[in-house]
């Protein structure tokens, strides 16, 4: 079983010191409410604080940092989306000399969006308050952002589950090389088990503690151990299934 607990998950934590930084990253790490059928946590979240503009050292893109701001951007991880194995999801706290909290950015399928409702930023004291989309993750302040995709994330949270297999991004292109005919059945087979009907009430909420943060080159250089590790469980859990793929648990009866 693939559990949040597992020895692997735990060692990102060997060594860890505080920092200013870490304190930083503790101070604004967003709260994140799912569905109530989402089968996927955010399990660690990779954390830098950048004080001048550049390029993301996670996300394919340029920080523009105004006078006197920093900016903690966050890439919280996900062993799951309901697509593929493993999921990046990105956000960026913009804060003021005050360390104010002015502006706010969040990542949505594979680009990026300013995060405001009603034109403010949805806190609770320094923290974002984010909607997860069911099974794909992409953030947003509020559920009403999702109306207009909810047909196809329903059939994506079921009958396109595990569609995707190992994901390789750009940004793990030559790094992570377990991707093959055979690893992306084995994915596809474990998410169509865990094929579901969002319900799109969103009444669960995470916060992403200090436990779970990591600076973002401690993150990166685990992600590749962790994709094979999962792939190692996968392979021990595998048994005969019902067709190619086994039964899709959004499916089955309850």
């Amino acid at each position: 079983m693939l559990t949040a607990d597992d020895p692997h998950l735990t060692s990102l934590l060997v060594g860890q010191a505080a920092s200013p930084e870490h304190e930083l990253a503790v101070r604004y790490a967003p709260s994140i409410k799912l569905d109530q059928t989402e089968p996927f946590l955010p399990l660690r979240a990779g954390y830098t604080v950048i004080r001048q503009s550049g390029p993301s050292p996670s996300f394919p893109r340029t920080i523009e940092v105004g006078p006197g701001e920093l900016v903690v951007e966050y890439a919280i991880w996900w062993d799951w989306d309901i697509g593929h194995l493993y999921e990046l999801e990105h956000v960026w706290v913009y804060c003021d000399s005050s360390g104010t909290p002015v502006r706010a950015e969040a990542s949505w399928h594979g680009s990026y969006r300013a995060i405001g409702a009603n034109g403010s930023l949805p806190l609770s004291g320094d923290r974002l308050m984010l909607y997860s989309e069911p099974g794909k993750h992409a953030f947003a302040p509020s559920s009403e952002w999702y109306q207009a995709g909810e047909k196809m994330n329903r059939w994506l949270c079921c009958r396109g589950a595990g569609a995707g297999g190992v994901l390789v991004t750009e940004l793990f292109t030559g790094i992570i090389d377990t991707k093959t005919i055979d690893t992306d059945k084995l994915v596809q087979t474990f998410l169509r088990r865990q094929a579901f009907v969002p319900t799109y009430e969103f009444n669960r909420t995470v916060q992403i503690t200090a436990e779970q943060l990591v600076p973002w080159p401690e993150l990166h250089q685990w992600i590749p151990g962790r994709v094979t590790h999962l792939l190692e469980g996968l392979q021990e859990m595998a048994r005969p299934s019902t067709g190619p793929f086994g039964p899709l648990g959004c499916e089955r009866a309850p």
